[in-house]
């Protein structure tokens, strides 16, 4: 299976990169990944790529947080909780993976934008 992060690369070119690494996919930049229906469909197809390649550049706690961000109830002693427990007690996990699948396609962007083409 082709890596998610080629994908992305192939379906944007450089200028709409430039345009998602600039404003964000919220503003509408990532026209092929607009809806929620779209990002849970990679999110379950490539959960573990996402995870990894977003985490090695933001950190474990940034997926703990962005838990916290849609309703983990899970906010007080953050060393006790491992960004698994965080996860996994968040409400509202389709909005969490929606806005997880949102920051994975930026930070993409923003490594193809500043590629020399």
């Amino acid at each position: 299976m082709e890596k998610l992060v080629e994908i992305i690369k192939k379906t944007y070119d450089h200028k709409a990169c430039l345009e998602i690494a600039n404003t964000g996919c919220s503003n509408g930049a990532c026209n092929r990944h607009n809806y929620q229906a779209d990002t849970l469909l990679l999110y379950m197809s490539y959960s573990d790529e996402i995870i990894k390649y977003t985490s090695e550049r933001l950190g474990y706690s940034f997926l703990s947080n962005l838990a916290r961000d849609f309703g983990s109830p899970l906010k007080d002693h953050k060393d006790q909780f491992s960004w698994q427990d965080v996860v996994s007690a968040c409400p509202n996990k389709d909005d969490f993976k929606h806005a997880l699948v949102w920051k994975f396609i930026e930070l993409v962007a923003k490594e193809k934008s500043l590629e020399i083409t």
